[in-house]
Parts: structure tokens; sequence; C-alpha cells
């Protein structure tokens, strides 16, 4: 028997009355489950906020070979005090729940990486004011778990930041996939600071969708096969 704490990354309807949820768990990294949704007007199952992107659950199962497995318990672990509640923080949580889907669609058990997610988010619920540029942070410091995580102290005023090679190079590089200089400042400037420490960090939102989107082209480079991101769009549109 399983049992974990989990983070809901994604739901798919299944039939007319099941769901496959796929979910980054503690101890055995990113599992799908079947869960039946409850008929109209009961009580009993899970609820439909249970399986909203970036919900913190406890689940338990009997393990078993099939590529979906069937939970015994499945509980909400942290209600959300205000993400599904303000409308920037929810356009957030719809961009990083589908940016982790696809990051973390095989990822295997990694504590500490279900740690960092697990933590940040509840900073992310609990911050009032200033949390605008809360994803950049969150999916830069989120490489240094993926193996392709930059050194920050290689920067230099002037230099440019080699998305493709993740460095930074004093020179253009011979391909396409880089940051000019005043873009690549702001990476160590992120790498240097945690979540908390954020609201330093002033960006219009012009500059902060162009980081964003180079951010996502950074891990499309390193993921194999990350698709589009289709919340990013609604995501500008939102901070626009």
């Amino acid at each position: 028997m399983e049992q974990s704490r989990g983070i809901v990354l994604h739901a798919l309807r299944y039939g007319d009355n099941q769901m496959v949820v796929s979910v980054f768990t503690e101890t055995c990294g990113t599992v799908s489950f079947m869960l039946r949704q409850p008929q109209s007007g009961k009580r009993n199952g899970p609820r439909a906020v249970m399986w909203q992107p970036l919900t913190l659950v406890d689940v338990t199962w009997e393990a078993s070979r099939n590529s979906i497995q069937k939970p015994r318990e499945w509980s909400l672990s942290l209600p959300w005090r205000s993400i599904p509640f303000n409308p920037h923080k929810a356009a957030i949580a719809l961009f990083l729940g589908e940016f982790l889907f696809r990051a973390l669609r095989n990822e295997a058990a990694n504590p500490s990486l279900f740690r960092y997610i697990h933590s940040s988010l509840e900073w992310f619920d609990e911050c009032d004011e200033h949390f605008s540029n809360f994803h950049i942070v969150f999916l830069l410091h989120l490489s240094r778990f993926l193996g392709f995580y930059p050194n920050a102290d290689d920067w230099h005023e002037g230099d440019y930041f080699d998305l493709q090679n993740a460095v930074f190079t004093s020179s253009v590089p011979l391909h396409k996939h880089y940051l000019q200089p005043e873009e690549a400042a702001l990476v160590p400037k992120f790498l240097r600071m945690d979540v908390r420490k954020m609201r330093v960090v002033h960006l219009n939102g012009a500059l902060r969708s162009r980081t964003l989107s180079s951010v996502v082209e950074f891990y499309r480079l390193h993921v194999p096969e990350f698709p589009e991101i289709k919340s990013l769009n609604v995501l500008a549109e939102v901070f626009s």
C-alpha cells in the first residue's frame, strides 16, 4: 500500500463520470489515478476542487502494474486561501499546472523537488502582493532539480545568455536561442533570490512577458518533447 502527499498537475475527463488525474507524489513521482466523479447531489467521493491544477492532496493506493492507479483514499491536504479566488493568481496557477504537467510527466520520486514545489505554492497562496514575478523565479529555480540550472556566478555585465547551452557568454551565440544583454542580466538576479525576495525586481508587462516566453523556450530546449504551453497567452492577457 502506498501513501503520499501529492500535487495535482492535470485532470482529463474519461467517459461520463470518471477523471484521469495526474499527480506528482512525494514518494513515487508522477502517478496517474482514475477517479470516479460523485453523482449530482451526493456528498461522497472527491469533490471537483480536489482535481484542480496545483491542489495539494493526500492519497493512498495499492500499487499495481497498470499505468493508471485506483486510489483507496483521496483527501484535500491543504485548502488554498487565495489562489482560486484571485484572478491573477488563478491565471498563474493555470499556467504552472500545465507547465509542470509537461515538465514532470515522467518524473520519478524526487522528495527534494516535491518539497520545493510544495513550499513555493504555500508561500504563493499566503502572499498578498508583489507576486507578479513568482512563476518566473519559480521556474528558473525548478531547473536546478531537472539538471540544467545556469551558474549565476558566470555572468558579467554585457553578457548574452545562451539558452541552448545554459551558459552566459560575452559573444553572440552561433544560433538563435539566446537572450540579449538586457534580458540576460535578469537571469542572475532571479537565480540569486528566492520567491520571498522577488519584489525587488520590477518588470513592466512587456518585459515580463518576454522573459517568461524565454523561460518557456529554455525548457523546450532542455526537456524532451516539451510542447507549446497553451495557457501562456491567457497569462499574458491577464497581466497586460
